[in-house]
């Protein structure tokens, strides 16, 4: 009797203990839930005022670019209006707030101006250079001629010319016109060395000349001078 008294006490014990950890746990979830929610606050009155937007800045041609920055270097050289420094121009921003305005430099402009000019040139060199066979310089001795420069390699020379003459004659000088395929079509005297022979001598000494062929189709011009050495 005693037995079973003592083990219905342990048995409501224990429920009371079980029942006890179980809320525990449940008010802990519900609080713990309770604390996510966002706390809401009530709005606040905000005052909104309207900006002026300044309108973005027109881009200017390449060709507007280079007239307006002419006319600046011009101005600057005679001496009209405020000294100015040579940079951007660009528009004052609102008072109420910064607006970004496209800016191209006046002396980008310049600057590409010159690097124009600088390879239009170096263009037309080119082109002159390939119209020309350039300036030959020959030296005659008794047995051979030597024929050094030009901007057109020579693959054939004449035998040298045998040349007499009782004064030592003046350097020769010969200008040249040369087809593509590397012929002499015209030779014309420039400068005479003082007798007649040698002069005739060395215009066919001169038309004998064979270049190398080249694909521009135009005849290129050239000057070949002749000194003399005695051996």
């Amino acid at each position: 009797m005693l037995k079973t008294a003592v083990e219905e006490a342990l048995y409501w014990i224990i429920s009371i203990l079980i029942n006890l950890l179980l809320l525990s746990l449940l008010t802990t979830v519900f609080i713990v839930k309770v604390k996510e929610v966002p706390e809401i606050y009530p709005l606040r009155v905000v005052d909104i005022k309207e900006v002026e937007v300044a309108k973005p800045r027109k881009q200017r041609s390449v060709v507007e670019a280079k007239s307006e920055a002419r006319k600046t270097i011009s101005r600057e050289k005679k001496g009209v209006g405020k000294e100015r420094k040579v940079g951007a121009t660009v528009t004052k921003a609102h008072e109420k707030g910064d607006v970004k305005v496209p800016v191209q430099r006046e002396e980008d402009v310049s600057v590409l101006s010159a690097l124009e000019k600088k390879i239009e040139s170096r263009l037309k060199k080119r082109e002159t250079k390939k119209k020309e066979v350039g300036s030959l310089s020959a030296v005659l001795t008794g047995k051979e001629v030597r024929i050094k420069g030009g901007s057109r390699s020579i693959v054939y020379t004449p035998p040298a010319p045998e040349l007499i003459s009782t004064e030592f004659p003046s350097a020769v000088r010969v200008r040249i016109w040369v087809s593509p395929e590397g012929r002499v079509v015209k030779a014309l005297l420039l400068q005479r060395s003082g007798n007649v022979n040698i002069d005739n001598t060395l215009l066919t000494y001169v038309r004998g000349i064979r270049f190398e062929k080249v694909e521009d189709e135009e005849v290129q011009v050239g000057e070949i001078t002749f000194s003399f050495r005695g051996g």
